[in-house]
């Protein structure tokens, strides 16, 4: 096939969704794909993508599709080309007894795991939990008495480094990849979009359009020039915070696993190869919304001007704080290096939003990450391109679609729309948060005071 014969493909946003779609097409041999990133460094250095780490959960989804799917994502994961950004330290996890919705999660998530053949281990009590080999020689908390399991199989991926990886796959493999190159608008002819415009007032044309702007993808369909309706996504921030340890204590801590709490959605990684240890809140989190377009929450991050110190509020480091003195208390006589706020773009359900425009033939939206996509990188191109291709897995068919059916996403209430009362969670199962969503306000935002520890 010649380079005339292969459909041009834009793909907007190089995070986790774009670059796994591009990868995907590439090899299949029928698509030329650029990818347009508007930021002037690749990665991303603000991108939820491009992170210190992230869980990889190998099948610890209530749902058993997803299940299946994540499974399949670390068999990739470990294949060579991903040149061992992934590290199996295992995950816990835990729920008390009395919190049923993330109870729910973590009994049905056991059962997945044993029904896809891992050996996952059930974990009865906080005692066995704490007695457990992954924590040998180490001081507990008690896990705030929850129980739960613990599969050996999954663990962490250096998610800034998986970016670059795959990335630089899509370059040896043909593909462009532009950074400074920001859309602001659709080159619109009735219902075919031929292209985009970039800021620079350059346009870009192909056959498809991907868009995969993850967390920015609101803010740019809300833009005059783009002008196109969307199902109710939005922008979240999410506190995460990291400490340095020094050698001795990153050699005493290496062998733990990831623990992630389905109660509150804290959860913590076992210390890096430069000894940094993050924690995080896997909650409903913070939006921003701004006047200028329309209302919509956007990301602000650490290049945001005013933004550089990617403060969290405080609440929430208080939160992150009571989270680690319940899993590794001697940690809390230490200070935080760092924290940040990363940006999900969320969908009601949980569930991604990977499908055509039903207003445009050739406008394809791949977001909604909702805070649990990143351990698919590896093959969620491969489900981006079947839906592409009007091929799209007949599980998943109506939970990516742009436009669900009523019955996935009605009354609110119950289907993912956050409160006091309960967890953030789906009758698809397609994850668990917990806590509100509330407004980003400056004024509660954390100090480098606050960070330092209480001795």
């Amino acid at each position: 096939m010649t380079t005339t014969d292969k459909k041009q493909v834009i793909v907007i946003g190089s995070g986790i969704f774009g670059m796994s779609t591009a990868l995907w097409m590439l090899q299949d041999g029928k698509y030329d794909v650029t990818i347009l990133e508007k930021c002037g460094i690749i990665p991303a250095p603000d991108a939820a993508s491009t992170d210190l780490n992230k869980i990889i959960r190998s099948a610890d989804y209530a749902d058993p599709a997803l299940a299946g799917l994540a499974l399949n994502a670390v068999e990739h994961w470990r294949l060579p080309e991903w040149e061992g950004t992934y590290h199996e330290s295992g995950v816990f996890a835990i729920s008390a007894s009395d919190q049923a919705e993330g109870l729910s999660f973590v009994e049905s998530a056991y059962k997945n795991c044993l029904d896809l053949g891992l050996a996952a281990e059930i974990i009865p009590d906080s005692k066995t939990l704490e007695s457990h080999a992954k924590f040998a020689g180490l001081k507990t908390g008690g896990f705030g008495g929850r129980k739960g399991y613990y599969n050996p199989i999954g663990g962490w991926a250096e998610a800034g480094r998986a970016v670059e990886v795959g990335l630089k796959r899509v370059r040896q493999l043909g593909g462009e990849v532009r950074g400074g190159a920001e859309v602001v608008g659709l080159i619109k002819d009735g219902k075919k979009v031929q292209g985009v415009r970039l800021k620079s007032g350059e346009e870009v044309k192909g056959d498809l359009v991907v868009v995969a702007a993850g967390a920015w993808t609101p803010a740019l369909f809300a833009l005059p020039d783009v002008s196109a309706h969307l199902p109710p996504i939005v922008a979240t921030g999410q506190s995460v915070a990291t400490m340095q340890l020094t050698p001795e204590e990153a050699e005493r801590y290496s062998n733990t696993p990831v623990v992630f709490n389905l109660d509150d959605g804290y959860y913590i990684f076992p210390p890096n190869h430069e000894g940094i240890v993050k924690m995080a809140i896997h909650g409903a989190g913070y939006v921003n919304p701004q006047e200028e377009v329309k209302g919509v929450s956007i990301p602000r991050t650490k290049l945001t001007p005013g933004a550089e110190d990617g403060a969290i509020p405080k609440v929430m480091l208080d939160h992150i704080k009571s989270g680690l003195a319940e899993v590794y208390p001697e940690l809390t006589k230490k200070d935080f290096n760092m924290t940040r706020l990363c940006w999900y773009c969320d969908t009601v359900t949980g569930d991604w939003l990977i499908d055509y425009h039903p207003d445009y033939e050739n406008l394809f939206v791949a977001t909604g990450g909702s805070g649990h996509a990143f351990k698919f990188a590896p093959v969620i191109g491969r489900e981006i391109l079947k839906s592409i291709e009007g091929n799209p897995a007949p599980e998943y068919k109506e939970r990516w679609a742009f436009c669900p059916p009523k019955e996935l996403v009605e009354p609110a209430a119950e289907k993912g729309d956050v409160s006091t009362d309960a967890p953030e969670t789906t009758a698809a199962g397609a994850d668990v948060r917990a806590g509100q969503r509330k407004v980003l306000k400056v004024e509660d935002l954390v100090t480098s005071r606050d960070l330092r520890a209480k001795l």
